[in-house]
């Protein structure tokens, strides 16, 4: 079967128009990556931050991901936050993209692409935008930005279970998922505050739902149960925002001192400014710290404050669960639930697996969960990106080296314009078939093959008719 044949067969077989996005990667699925199919070749990874650094830090592990893998290319990041980048390590490569209005506000973050411009517009062979956060990839907006993106050279990365399909590289964990970008760390040891101690690391309310009290004191209960007696004398290092809600909410100071007071006899919370008794008993040494002095911290640091703490340690936020479980796989993670990340929860709690992460109650940490002990080991064998996703991207880069070959490129210049055009895959079929007719197999004339017993008949035929003349 010919190339354009096996085309006509994929498309045939496509249900969902938007899966002819991934034609080329479908004809070449079972082809070898050579290393001349990343020779010279320009890839271009495109970032707009939206609050945070969690995308940046998952494009920047991608990035390394890239140039590691394919040591021939050259890969770039395109970003409204190249200041971001920079300080964390990433200083070449990186290309700012601007405002069309002018606007420096924020430093452009959460603009759309079609809202952006480069001084000159660079150019690349594979396009990756990462990640695609609460919206459908528009290849249209995209265009405005990059006039020569198409279906078959701009390719989508997810972020966690992302929600707005179709993407080419869904990450994120069960079904068709990709898996976790993990990472290889060299962390800073830091300094900062002596063991043993436990990490809070979650966001307040309401923009992370309601329950972010509610969170931290499940967490407390539990920690406090657990280490009350192997560590008379503890610390917690905790956010910004619950030690100011400590110090200026009576009805929430309550609850942790009745929280606290049955483990400890002393509770001091430490300012960036001061340090203040909450309670206290001067005859016993118990005493919980709670250290609002310390966050935030570069990332380096605070990877290794995570590595320093207690088994048990509360996060929220994708990066910050997959930093945990690259730096330090013994470790039990528990999770504060966005409003928007419950399918991942979902999902973590049925493969990690983890019961208490299927619900907001009891993923925060629960006396319950003491005997607690999760396997990270199976866990990342089955869902690391750098093998479910270097199968892919591999697919990726000898689709883009064969269809580019001066045999085939005509052919897919036309079928990315058919399929841009058409809306369902009969019609790119029929249009296709215009442009390039099947070729007519010529039909053999069909005889009927005589039996034995017809062959036999006529024989005797033949002798009656030689004797009646005779």
């Amino acid at each position: 079967m010919d190339q354009i044949d096996s085309i006509r067969k994929i498309i045939k077989e496509t249900n969902k128009y938007e899966d002819l996005y991934n034609l080329p990667l479908t004809l070449y699925q079972s082809s070898n990556l050579l290393a001349e199919h990343s020779k010279n070749l320009s890839i271009g990874i495109f970032n707009v931050p939206c609050g945070g650094f969690g995308d940046v830090i998952l494009t920047k592990t991608f990035n390394d991901y890239l140039v590691n893998w394919y040591p021939n290319a050259k890969v770039r990041i395109c970003t409204t936050g190249p200041q971001k980048y920079r300080s964390i390590g990433i200083t070449d490569n990186l290309i700012k993209l601007e405002r069309i209005d002018g606007s420096i506000y924020d430093d452009a973050e959460c603009s759309g692409f079609d809202k952006l411009k480069f001084k000159q517009v660079p150019r690349f062979d594979i396009m990756f935008v990462v990640p695609i956060i609460n919206y459908t990839f528009n290849y249209n907006k995209f265009k405005n930005l990059v006039p020569y993106s198409n279906y078959f050279n701009t390719f989508t990365m997810s972020e966690y279970n992302g929600d707005f399909p179709p993407y080419t590289l869904p990450i994120g964990v069960g079904g068709d998922n990709l898996g976790i970008l993990f990472n290889d760390f060299k962390a800073k040891q830091q300094t900062l505050i002596k063991k043993p101690y436990a990490l809070v690391y979650i966001q307040p309310s309401p923009a992370w739902g309601v329950h972010a009290r509610y969170c931290f004191l499940s967490y407390l209960e539990m920690i406090c149960n657990k280490y009350s007696k192997k560590h008379p004398v503890f610390q917690m290092i905790i956010p910004e925002w619950i030690h100011e809600d400590i110090n200026y909410d009576n009805n929430f100071y309550r609850r942790v001192k009745k929280v606290v007071e049955k483990y400890f006899k002393n509770l001091t919370i430490v300012y960036p400014d001061e340090e203040v008794s909450l309670f206290e008993d001067k005859s016993s040494r118990s005493k919980l710290t709670l250290r609002g002095d310390i966050l935030p911290q570069k990332r380096e640091i605070f990877i290794s404050l995570m590595k320093d703490s207690v088994n048990d340690i509360l996060v929220t936020g994708d990066q910050s669960l997959t930093d945990i479980i690259s730096c330090c796989k013994y470790k039990i993670v528990w999770y504060q639930i966005a409003p928007w990340k419950q399918g991942l929860a979902k999902k973590l709690s049925q493969h990690l697996p983890n019961k208490y992460f299927n619900t907001y109650k009891t993923s925060c940490g629960t006396i319950d969960s003491i005997s607690l002990n999760i396997n990270w080991k199976t866990f990342m064998e089955k869902y690391d990106f750098r093998k479910k996703g270097k199968k892919k991207i591999n697919t990726i880069i000898t689709a883009n080296y064969h269809q580019n070959k001066k045999e085939n490129k005509n052919l897919f210049k036309d079928l990315v314009e058919i399929i841009q055009k058409s809306r369902k895959p009969s019609l790119v079929l029929k249009k296709l078939n215009d442009r390039y007719p099947p070729k007519k197999t010529k039909t053999k004339r069909k005889t009927k093959r005589k039996t034995n017993k017809a062959k036999s008949k006529s024989k005797a035929k033949s002798k009656s008719k030689a004797k009646s003349i005779n």
